[in-house]
């Protein structure tokens, strides 16, 4: 949503304004229309890519949970067996003892070695959860671009002749991110969320330590949906954040399209009346050449003045609107995180002892994401999202009153071209 229409009035004489406020405003927001329509259909491949992902993360951990306890148990069994083995043998003391002397060490090496294999899943899917998130966060600044390409288009735009630049300039705008998305982010996030489902045939069989008591997996499987549960509450309320900014700035952009070709109009008429006025004058040729040496010069001025308000204009929404990508890629990792906080929770973990561990670790993990969520993440989204629907109590008068100054200044230096010639001419 960049600023409003610069350079706009580089008008020479004769050229006028071609439709009224009401078509050009409605032409606009047509396009505008367009450009939303290709952003919203980013979004929804986006929220696609995303609900895959954490669906098949949520499946992927289910498996790799009932094959660590299927482990757990097993390693478990194996203890008790031989434990119950050495106190019923008849060998002597010292043969037991040789015997059994590094058992100890065994049990919590076999722990460690658990430990190392949910490592090894943690960073296989860390790292490819990673690479979803990166593609995400790449195609976002292509659909972020799409919603305030209307009016940023005008910065480099010569308003007279606005109609053909308009169909020229933003259609291939539009035109260029469509087909950007379809060649190159489409594929790349295809691409990225295969490698998360292609965990199932590599990483699963890697890890492969088999199945599951049918409780504890239940217990885990819990906490899991937990968590998920929480990821999905923070993702809806990103989507909100996201939907309500857009909104807001095709509003906003409404708005101060209107005032602009109000303005547009404004001096055109302007510049209309005093060239009549000079051209009707019968004031004498050099009271004529003083009193309109610098036209040419005005004209351009306040071109330029316009110029200014549409580059203030689009530096303040230019930075609120980072702000807010910004408060979302920051929260965006506190939701990531909840995804596989269940598997990565095993390698802090002393296997053998897990039923405590995961009461104590995993359900305090959840919480304090949570917790996080509702004491941090949330306000800043809040007040990110705020600074934007606050432009239309600051921003919006602000830009006005520049583009009233920049009319009002070039209709008093007409009037005193008018005044100067009815003068000389008395």
């Amino acid at each position: 949503m960049k600023s409003l229409f610069v350079c706009l009035l580089l008008a020479l004489a004769g050229q006028s304004l071609a439709q009224s406020q009401d078509e050009f405003v409605e032409y606009l927001l047509e396009i505008q229309s367009q450009a939303e329509s290709v952003h919203q259909l980013m979004e929804g491949t986006f929220d696609n890519v995303r609900f895959s992902m954490s669906d098949e993360l949520v499946e992927l951990n289910r498996q790799l949970i009932g094959r660590m306890n299927e482990a757990l148990e097993e390693v478990e069994q194996i203890r008790e067996d031989t434990e119950a083995f050495v106190g019923e043998s008849s060998a002597p003391a010292s043969c037991v003892d040789v015997a059994v002397a590094n058992w100890a060490v065994e049990i919590e090496g076999v722990g460690q070695a658990l430990s190392r294999c949910a490592s090894r899943a943690n960073i296989q899917i860390t790292s490819r959860t990673a690479d979803v998130h990166a593609a995400l966060e790449a195609a976002q600044v292509q659909s972020t671009e799409l919603q305030n390409i209307v009016v940023r288009g005008f910065i480099d735009w010569n308003a007279i002749d606005y109609t053909e630049r308009i169909s020229e300039i933003v259609g291939a705008q539009i035109q260029d991110k469509y087909d950007y998305f379809q060649r190159i982010t489409q594929p790349n996030l295809e691409r990225v969320l295969q490698g998360i489902f292609d965990l199932d045939d590599n990483l699963l069989p890697e890890i492969s330590l088999a199945q599951s008591q049918d409780e504890f997996v239940e217990y885990l499987l819990e906490i899991q949906y937990q968590a998920e549960a929480i990821h999905q509450l923070m993702e809806g309320t990103f989507d909100n954040v996201r939907f309500s900014m857009s909104d807001q700035l095709v509003e906003l952009n409404r708005q101060l399209i209107g005032r602009m070709n109000e303005a547009l109009e404004e001096v055109e008429q302007i510049r209309e009346d005093t060239e009549a006025f000079v051209g009707e004058s019968s004031a004498p040729a050099t009271c004529v050449n003083v009193a309109t040496a610098n036209w040419a010069i005005e004209i351009e001025g306040v071109g330029q003045a316009l110029s200014r308000c549409a580059s203030r204009a689009n530096i303040q929404i230019t930075s609120r609107t980072a702000d807010v990508h910004a408060a979302l890629e920051a929260a965006q990792v506190q939701s990531t995180e909840l995804q596989n906080i269940v598997v990565r929770g095993f390698i802090d973990w002393n296997a053998i002892d897990y039923t405590e561990q995961i009461s104590a670790i995993v359900g305090a993990q959840i919480q304090d994401k949570y917790d996080y969520f509702t004491r941090i993440t949330q306000p800043n989204l809040e007040r990110t999202l705020q600074a934007i629907f606050d432009l239309d109590d600051n921003l919006l008068p602000e830009i006005v009153t520049c583009v009233d100054r920049g009319v009002e200044r070039f209709n008093n230096y007409g009037r005193v071209i008018r005044d100067t010639l009815f003068f000389c001419s008395q």
